[in-house]
């Protein structure tokens, strides 16, 4: 989807021209940028302000999308290309005007850099109580990335009323503490490097989302960047992975590796070595019996979370690829710290296998869903077709509400 992305003044743009990746800078603020829709709809509907590492329960994680697909619908549209509220003013939630100014902000910043979701940790910051509070840091390998993101709502996003003002100005502050602590510690210049952004949409219709990027002062941290972004995405993936219901032998051995290695100096020493469990045979094994969700029979496993939609329950997909979990049990460094998932076939319709196990299926309220009962194999399944979203950290995740009939009779074998 479009964005334009631009200096939020000429003082701004002469201060970007010193950082490392100017040149891209400058081709992205000439020009109309581009960023993945499915990027922004998965940091709007996944990230919580104030909580962006957090560990969520199932029932945590399935009332927080019904909530957001109303969000969505209720109050954003997507039209000529990009993205558009439908309100502004106190008619939009106010929460989610933050939610969207971090989700357009984050989005800009890994098309800049390279990132994924999985490289983002929000972590605490600051030395005095004034200038005390929380950041987004992520990690190229080589040095660190930080964020500062806004987002507002406004009658015409190409102006800066007072609204988006106020949001520079609360970058700028914080800049001038910051430059006063580097002085103070003799920080090397663009050791870290910091990016602040200020997502705006209008409520025009067929207009294009607008980010303003402001140069704020890094805050150095004083650690490894590639330990960093490594055990940031392995921490990211065993929260996911805890969500989705891959076994608790994995997500354990998963954990004791990360402890491992954010506490050993010389971390390195575990590159290539495998947590200890035997690889699967089946991607089946991976997972646990419930609510349990194959995508394009071998590529990805994941769970079906029940969400109201327009007064009917629907299943809602999260997943995550096959190889990127043998990529996480075998635990070679570079594969994990460079991963970007990027699947032609996703762009087209899906299928995507269910299966609820009598458990499940008397637990849940499902009366929307059309399941079949597996005499043989105790459970009940159904087949849907359709596109599903994807974003570059690996994710799988949309509503599946394009039934087909299931016509798989042995379906471990398929999954080998």
């Amino acid at each position: 989807m479009d964005i334009s992305v631009k200096y939020y003044n000429e003082a701004e743009r002469l201060l970007f021209q010193a950082y490392p990746k100017v040149g891209v800078l400058n081709t992205l603020t000439a020009n109309t940028a581009s960023i993945a829709k499915d990027d922004l709809l998965a940091y709007m509907m996944f990230t919580e302000q104030g909580n962006f590492t957090g560990r969520r329960t199932y029932a945590d994680l399935s009332a927080k999308i019904q909530q957001r697909l109303g969000d969505f619908d209720d109050h954003f549209t997507f039209n000529n290309g990009s993205i558009q509220a439908r309100y502004i003013g106190n008619d939009m939630v106010g929460d989610f005007t933050e939610r969207l100014g971090v989700g357009l902000g984050l989005c800009v910043v890994d098309k800049i850099e390279g990132l994924t979701q999985a490289d983002w940790e929000l972590i605490p910051i600051g030395t005095t109580p004034s200038f005390d509070y929380k950041i987004q840091v992520a990690s190229t390998g080589t040095n660190f990335i930080q964020a500062e993101n806004k987002g507002s709502i406004i009658a015409n996003n190409t102006e800066r009323p007072p609204t988006v003002s106020r949001h520079y100005s609360s970058i700028k502050t914080k800049k001038g503490h910051l430059r006063e602590e580097d002085r103070t510690n003799n920080i090397t210049l663009f050791s870290t490097v910091y990016y602040g952004t200020i997502g705006v949409l209008d409520n025009q219709n067929g207009s294009v989302a607008r980010v303003w990027l402001v140069d704020p002062t890094a805050i150095v941290l004083k650690m490894d960047p590639y330990k960093f972004k490594l055990v940031a995405r392995l921490k990211h993936y065993l929260v996911e992975f805890a969500n989705v219901g891959v076994h608790n032998f994995i997500i354990k051995a998963l954990e004791e590796r990360i402890s491992e290695i954010v506490q050993s100096e010389d971390y390195l020493k575990y590159n290539n070595v495998p947590i200890g469990i035997k690889n699967p045979k089946y991607i089946q094994t991976y997972m646990k019996r419930e609510m349990y969700a194959a995508v394009d029979t071998n590529e990805a496993f994941g769970k079906i979370f029940i969400v109201e939609k327009e007064k009917r329950l629907v299943p809602f997909l999260i997943a995550y690829p096959k190889a990127l979990i043998k990529l996480l049990i075998n635990q070679n460094f570079e594969e994990i710290v460079k991963y970007q998932y990027s699947p032609d076939f996703m762009n087209e319709s899906v299928q995507v296998l269910m299966l609820v196990w009598p458990k499940d299926y008397e637990s849940k309220k499902m009366p929307d869903i059309k399941l079949v009962f597996d005499e043989t194999r105790k459970r009940y399944s159904a087949t849907y077709f359709g596109k599903i979203n994807h974003d570059s950290s690996g994710r799988i995740f949309g509503l599946l509400d394009k039934e087909q009939e299931l016509k798989y009779k042995s379906f471990e074998e398929d999954l080998d």
